[in-house]
This record gives structure tokens, C-alpha cells and sequence, in this order.
């Protein structure tokens, strides 16, 4: 699992938030002064060889310049549209719920408890109310660690999901009409 995952809009499995790409060239590093020189003197090289009577075996040096001096631009753009994907691919999934950050220990056992409630549960209010717990604290947390305050308000929704986990290991839960807004009180009314 990486440090921060999806909590997406709809109950369903948490999904790991792609990293940035980096390290790919920009537009205008594609095409430098040194590969303009190895290209265009490869390639005046290649037509004074041909029309000149140079001799041969300066074609393959300047072969070897012109293709380097087309593949370095070739490679850059190759790279540059890797990294334009992977960071079209980020912004889609960053698109499809909201970030939570589990990198601090109350939030990993929140995340636990959910994937034990996903198992257990299938579809129906048991599952929607643990969502809703990742949802509230996503929606908290705005994709940072929880500070020192927050941290009660995870560590509740994490020990009310769990015991709602272990409930439903037991056998499934009766339907209530679940009072509340709150992801806690909604739980309790399951719980009961």
C-alpha cells in the first residue's frame, strides 16, 4: 500500500494513488544545440561523402552522428509522453473519490478495519456506513496525516468500524433505520 490511497465516492476497495512522474525532459529540451550539430553535420557529412568522392568509411561516422543526433530528440519525446500518461493516469484516479493519507498509524487501522468490514459485509448498510467513516475522515483530512486534535476523531471511527467488522464475522446485522449523520451513530444503531 502506498502512503496515500483513494477513498472513492461510492462504497467499494480503496485504491493506491499512482506516484508522479518525473525525470522526463521538458518540450523545449527535446531538440538542444548538440543534437541540432550531430544531426546536421551527420547529414552534410552523409551528402559531401555521396556528391564529393570522400572517402567511404567517412558515411558510417557520418551515419552515426546523424542518427544519434534524431535519436536523442526521439528518446526525450518518447519520455515526454510517458510522463504526460502517467500523469493523466494520476488525475483520473486522483478524480474518482478523495485522498487520505496512511502514513500515520490511527488512519492504517482505520483502513484496516474497512478492508476486514469490505470482506465481511458484501453490499448493503454495514458497508456504506464504514465507507462513510473513511469518507468523514478523508473529507478531514483533505489528503494530510492527522494532527494531534484529529486524531480521536480517526482513532473513534476506526474502533467503531472494526466492531462493526467483528460483528459481521459473527453472522449478518438486522436492517435498522439508521438515525444520524454521522458515520459513529449510524454505526452504534447497527451495532444495537
Amino acid at each position: 500500500m502506498t502512503s496515500q490511497v483513494i477513498v472513492p465516492h461510492r462504497p467499494g476497495p480503496l485504491v493506491d494513488v499512482p506516484g508522479e512522474g518525473g525525470g522526463a525532459p521538458s518540450e523545449s529540451a527535446l531538440l538542444g544545440a548538440p543534437e541540432l550539430v550531430l544531426a546536421l553535420g551527420g547529414g552534410l557529412l552523409l551528402a559531401a561523402v555521396l556528391l564529393t568522392g570522400l572517402p567511404q568509411w567517412l558515411s558510417v561516422v557520418a551515419v552515426a552522428c546523424l542518427a544519434l543526433g534524431l535519436a536523442l530528440p526521439a528518446h526525450a519525446a518518447l519520455l515526454l509522453t510517458l510522463r504526460r500518461r502517467a500523469e493523466r493516469r494520476r488525475r483520473e484516479v486522483l478524480g474518482r473519490g478523495l485522498v487520505l493519507d496512511v502514513s500515520e498509524p490511527s488512519v492504517r487501522r482505520l483502513v484496516a478495519a474497512y478492508g476486514r468490514l469490505e470482506r465481511t459485509a458484501g453490499d448493503g448498510m454495514a458497508r456504506d456506513t464504514g465507507h462513510l467513516a473513511l469518507a468523514e475522515v478523508a473529507a478531514l483530512l483533505e489528503g494530510r496525516a492527522p494532527q494531534e486534535v484529529e486524531r480521536d476523531y480517526v482513532i473513534s471511527r476506526a474502533e467503531a468500524v472494526s466492531a462493526l467488522a467483528d460483528r459481521l464475522a459473527e453472522g449478518p446485522v438486522m436492517p435498522v433505520e439508521l438515525a444520524g449523520a454521522d458515520s459513529l451513530a449510524r454505526i452504534k444503531a447497527l451495532l444495537a
